[in-house]
Parts: structure tokens; C-alpha cells; sequence
């Protein structure tokens, strides 16, 4: 049975957490095991294994850029919009 509280969600972010503090090189399904508090095994009721914890982590990084691209437009138009949203993407 998962632990409670521990979810897919919260393991990628943590795995961002931990790619963001030392570098992708540095992630690791026991670093991230280790930070969420489970045994290595465990963390595999969560997540299929690093592959798809990369996966996972490409999809956060793209909704997060979504999300600031479209605040940065939003109630703009024109080159002002492009101009807001180059300076968000940069």
C-alpha cells in the first residue's frame, strides 16, 4: 500500500527539487527516495522508475512555461505581448 501523503505529484516534485538544488546528474531515484522518507522499493509504487521520472519532469517543466508564456501575454496584444512573453520565456 503507498505511503500516505506520498503521491506521484509530490514525488516528481520532489525529484525537481532535487535536480534543481544539484543538477540533473544528481538525480536519482534513492536521492529522491531519500527525500521523500521511503525505501527505494518503495518509491516504485509511484513512479515506474528514472526514465519516466524524467518524463515526468519534462512535463513539469513544460506546464510550468505554459502557465508563465500565458501570464505574461495575458491582457496584451500585439508587440507588447511578444515582448512580455520573449522576456518570460528568457
Amino acid at each position: 500500500m503507498p505511503r500516505a501523503g506520498l503521491t506521484p505529484e509530490r514525488v516528481v516534485a520532489e525529484a525537481a527539487a532535487v535536480a534543481d538544488e544539484g543538477g540533473l546528474e544528481q538525480l536519482t531515484l534513492a536521492a529522491v527516495a531519500q527525500r521523500v522518507g521511503v525505501a527505494l522499493p518503495s518509491l516504485y509504487k509511484h513512479v515506474p522508475g528514472l526514465d519516466a521520472l524524467h518524463r515526468q519532469l519534462a512535463i513539469l517543466g513544460m506546464r510550468e512555461l505554459a502557465a508563465r508564456l500565458a501570464k505574461a501575454a495575458m491582457g496584451r496584444t500585439g508587440q507588447d505581448a511578444l515582448t512580455e512573453v520573449a522576456h518570460a520565456y528568457r
